[in-house]
């Protein structure tokens, strides 16, 4: 019989296999898409369950050397399921340079076997991607930065520079293209439900309201102006809309449909509306039943 465990977590990806995509929203608000790599520089991802101070304590080990990283062509990634806003306030207590990565509903995590099966967030581990777009190492847990260090060097074929010394390396490399790894993301705007409705209802408004909510919920109270798909079918329904701009995202309270949002933002999508409130604040027109 499998372990208990087993049925609940994935082994991480085998050394040799592709890469599988990536595109997400790093805290600075730039978008990080894993293609735009290839060929040129190593990745390594560090898949973050929490924010917690142990966790904090090893980020900043491992951006101490974030210099060392970068002169052997290595980008360094955190990735969690905070938002940008958490992620930003979280990196700036800890007086840190990595670039941290908002994985909504823990999608690019699931894709390379760093999140449970059943909850979605994050697990502790790493992941190496190669130059070539394969995965080269990948582990559970968070090693040391030395040993990621030794890691990205015997990939790459050359030993990093000596540690640097105290102050921390500048914020910028040489060129400055690691401190800028993408193009802007384009923001989420939050609206009220008043304000959803004047737009929802301009003469050839582009706008299409979606209720990521669940069945019962959408059944229960909803817009009949609105599309159901919900929260966590997104990732794999969302060409089911028909666009990706003009946007509007509700729920019950404003989470979900901020999240739904976010992760539209994350692979390019432009003009995305979040409803604060949802539909507890909602005052236009409502429909029951399947």
């Amino acid at each position: 019989m499998p372990n208990l465990v087993d049925l609940v977590r994935w082994k991480p990806l085998p050394v040799g296999s592709p890469a599988t995509g990536l595109s997400l929203t790093a805290d600075d608000g730039t978008w990080i898409k894993l293609p735009d790599f290839k060929g040129n520089l190593h990745v390594l991802l560090v898949f973050l369950r929490s924010l917690d101070a142990p966790t904090g304590e090893w980020l900043v080990g491992l951006d101490r050397q974030r210099s060392r990283f970068e002169a052997i062509d290595c980008a360094v990634f955190g990735v969690n399921t905070s938002r940008t806003d958490a992620l930003r306030e979280w990196r700036q207590s800890l007086g840190v340079e990595t670039f941290l990565l908002y994985d909504p509903l823990a999608l690019a995590a699931r894709g390379y076997r760093a999140s449970g099966r059943v909850v979605p967030l994050c697990r502790d581990q790493v992941v190496l991607i190669g130059k070539d777009g394969t995965v080269r190492f990948a582990e559970r847990g968070l090693p040391s930065p030395e040993r990621l260090l030794d890691i990205v060097s015997t990939v790459e074929g050359r030993e990093p520079p000596p540690p640097p010394p105290p102050p921390a390396a500048s914020n910028t490399t040489g060129d400055g293209q690691l401190r800028t790894p993408g193009a802007p993301a384009a923001a989420v705007r939050d609206v009220t439900a008043k304000e959803a409705l004047a737009l929802l209802g301009e003469s050839d408004s582009p706008y299409v309201l979606v209720d990521v909510r669940t069945r019962r919920e959408f059944e229960g109270r909803r817009s009949p102006l609105s599309r159901h798909i919900p929260v966590d079918e997104l990732p794999h329904r969302y060409a089911e809309l028909g666009q990706t701009t003009h946007l509007i995202f509700v729920c019950e309270s404003g989470g979900r449909s901020a999240s739904a949002a976010e992760f539209m933002t994350s692979i390019g999508a432009t003009h995305v509306l979040n409803v604060l409130g949802g539909m507890s604040e909602w005052s236009g027109p409502l429909a029951e039943g399947p």
